[in-house]
């Protein structure tokens, strides 16, 4: 499976998890995980990397590309999303080809837009 499928069929899970639909009940599921999940352990979580063949994810976390300033504010998204006081807000995610890394996020009362670019992996 390719990096683009890979990354569309995240993006679309994610979408659906983080949907208004989904929200509430996604939120319950991660609930255990503790004040220490990151974006990558509710991502997890909630089944949404089934289909990355990262092996575990102790290993994909050491050579995940990400930068750390990107990787804390997407695990602040998604925790705001999942846990918004008094109730959950749908988050909306896009991911993005790009020549450096970065993300960009918008808010409102209603949703949160995400949108991460990433280089192409180096294959």
């Amino acid at each position: 499976m390719g990096a683009d499928v890979m990354r569309t069929k995240l993006e679309r899970n994610l979408n659906r998890a983080f949907g208004a639909a989904q929200i509430k009940k996604s939120a319950n599921r991660i609930a255990k995980l503790g004040a220490r999940a990151d974006f990558l352990d509710i991502s997890d979580a909630l089944g949404c990397m089934a289909h990355i063949p990262f092996g575990n994810l102790k290993r994909y976390r050491r050579v995940l590309t990400i930068p750390p300033f990107i990787q804390h504010a997407l695990t602040a998204a998604y925790r705001d999303a999942l846990f918004r006081e008094p109730r959950p807000i749908p988050l909306r995610i896009r991911i993005v080809n790009g020549r450096t890394h970065s993300v960009e996020v918008k808010t409102t009362d209603r949703l949160i837009n995400v949108r991460l670019t990433r280089p192409d992996p180096k294959e």
